[in-house]
């Protein structure tokens, strides 16, 4: 018991001695000499926090707002063109089926599984033209090779062209918004067609970019009627050749009775078996004003089309959305979205100048949470700084302190590049955690500044007094922070990945937000010293003497 007691001492001797020495033979002179040339460190710290914003702005970090969350089953959606048969749809199934059983057993070879991936397959076929295909992986602690993404992928490569189809869409992740999706606008019909196949064509052409679909594809069949010119010599107009058919195949309302206390409507149609075919409707004839009988081919063109089965509208405008299947791995959805904005839309305003394109889906709820993230940080600033200004009985200390949480966040967004991870939404939550981590530990410092200004020290007596007292609190927090993290950054499994990225932004913000309060916090401390002494041409004044006048 003894000897380990004695052991644990020395450790524990070792381990204080070491910090002791690195505080007192790299941390003080750094300190003292960054005092010193403040303004050259300040410039220093500016550059680096302006390199990492040109990493991100060039792509280096790469930005996914809703990243792909790996699931535990396999989704794959097909929709067949109305005029497809149902043998085709079957057969695309059954081909379908059949390179995912191919798959499954080269993975399992490649990997020497004794259980293959895939454990199961199986389809809902919803209609002749529709039907959904689903494939359940094993437990990922059983498959720690085979990710549910990358599976994904090679089943989607491998399908390839599937005849008929409308949309084939390949998920295997948690869907966290609306998808990719575009809104275009236009009152002409013609003239939105149009712009939707550019949009398109435009889409296709994007690396990562697949399963482009939008709703204006002909699902429904549609008889057009279009009133003939020499149809007016006999009294017909549209509203008479409408009102004429629809009340032959939909019914007249004629009159109204009364039974039973009840209000009984009687309508007038065509017999059942006069109106149950396109035939019935070619047979059809038409009575003119003089009281003729007219044949409808006399009265009208009758052009036979596929159309979308709903008709959207916004403000006046018939709407379609354009959407497609994003490869996160390959392209950022913001990425794809901002060339579509910065390069195709353009040309389609000069164009179709009636034609109006939207963001959608994800990248609409994008635009809302990232106004109201916006928000929040900006009233949690300013909350932050009420609340230091009361009790540090100073102004320009609490923007001190606020200065330091941009140069954490633009840290964390550095960690998640040497990371190889994506920012994220969850990346966000994180960085608002580091900003009260780094907030409380800036506070820590300028406490122990005031005290020691209050004890009459010099300015940059405090400031050496502030950092060499409050080196192994800053430094002890910082490390059980980045250790207490460390497993669920090496955690490999798919379920950790909603975790992962705020945990990145955490630890390396705060891994480098170490040396921005030992260092950067002294060095803002100094300068605004300087401009407190240049401003009021006096002596600086102790932080007691501040409070009370």
């Amino acid at each position: 018991r003894y000897l380990l007691t004695r052991i644990w001492g020395r450790i524990q001797d070792a381990a204080q001695g070491g910090l002791i020495w690195f505080r007192d033979h790299i941390y003080q002179p750094a300190l003292v000499a960054s005092v010193r040339q403040r303004y050259a460190v300040l410039v220093l710290f500016i550059a680096a926090a302006t390199l990492g914003l040109g990493l991100m702005y060039k792509g280096k970090v790469k930005t996914v707002f809703f990243p792909d969350v790996p699931g535990q089953i396999i989704t794959i959606n097909l929709e067949m063109d109305a005029r497809a048969p149902f043998a085709l749809t079957r057969e695309n199934v059954d081909r379908i089926e059949a390179v995912g059983e191919k798959l499954n057993a080269e993975l399992a070879a490649d990997t020497g599984m004794i259980s293959p991936p895939i454990q199961t397959i199986f389809t809902i076929i919803n209609s002749a033209g529709s039907a959904q295909i689903f494939a359940e992986m094993l437990p990922v602690a059983e498959r720690p090779q085979v990710p549910i993404l990358d599976v994904v992928r090679e089943w989607r490569e491998r399908v390839g062209e599937v005849e008929g189809a409308t949309e084939l869409e390949f998920t295997g992740s948690e869907e966290l918004a609306g998808g990719f999706r575009i809104r275009l606008m236009s009152k002409d019909e013609d003239l939105l067609r149009l712009a939707s196949e550019e949009m398109q064509e435009f889409l296709a052409d994007i690396e990562g970019v697949s399963n482009i679909r939008d709703g204006l594809i002909g699902g429904q069949p549609e008889l057009k009627l279009s009133l003939r010119p020499d149809a007016r010599s006999l009294g017909f107009n549209a509203e008479t050749l409408a009102s004429q058919i629809g009340f032959g195949f939909g019914g007249a309302e004629v009159t109204k009775l009364r039974r039973d206390g009840s209000e009984v409507r009687v309508v007038v149609q065509n017999g059942r078996i006069n109106r149950d075919t396109i035939e019935d409707l070619m047979q059809t004839r038409l009575r003119s004003t003089n009281g003729a009988w007219v044949p409808l081919e006399t009265v009208a063109d009758i052009q036979g089309s596929y159309v979308s089965g709903t008709i959207q509208r916004r403000d006046g405008r018939r709407m379609n959305v354009v959407a497609a299947s994003i490869d996160r791995d390959l392209v950022a959805p913001e990425e794809v979205a901002q060339a579509v904005f910065e390069q195709l839309v353009p040309e389609l305003t000069a164009k179709y100048p009636s034609v109006k394109v939207l963001p959608a889906g994800e990248l609409e709820e994008m635009g809302d949470i990232s106004g109201g993230l916006k928000r929040a940080l900006l009233l949690a600033a300013v909350l932050i700084y009420v609340l230091m200004a009361v009790p540090l009985k100073s102004y320009w200390q609490p923007f001190v302190i606020l200065a330091i949480v941009p140069f954490g966040f633009i840290s964390a967004a550095v960690g998640h590049m040497i990371m190889g991870v994506s920012l994220s939404l969850f990346s966000f939550f994180g960085m608002l955690a580091l900003t009260g981590v780094v907030v409380n530990d800036s506070l820590v410092m300028i406490t122990r500044y005031n005290q020691a200004r209050d004890e009459g020290d010099t300015v940059d007596r405090a400031i050496h007094s502030a950092g060499i007292g409050r080196f192994k609190a800053i430094f002890l927090t910082t490390a059980t922070t980045v250790i207490g993290l460390l497993p669920l950054l090496t955690e490999t499994s798919e379920q950790a990945q909603y975790l992962i990225p705020a945990a990145v932004s955490l630890a390396f913000g705060e891994l480098f937000g170490t040396a921005l309060m030992l260092i950067l916090v002294p060095v803002l401390i100094a300068i605004a010293e300087d401009f407190i002494a240049l401003f009021c041409k006096a002596p600086s004044q102790s932080y007691q003497q501040r409070s009370t006048t």
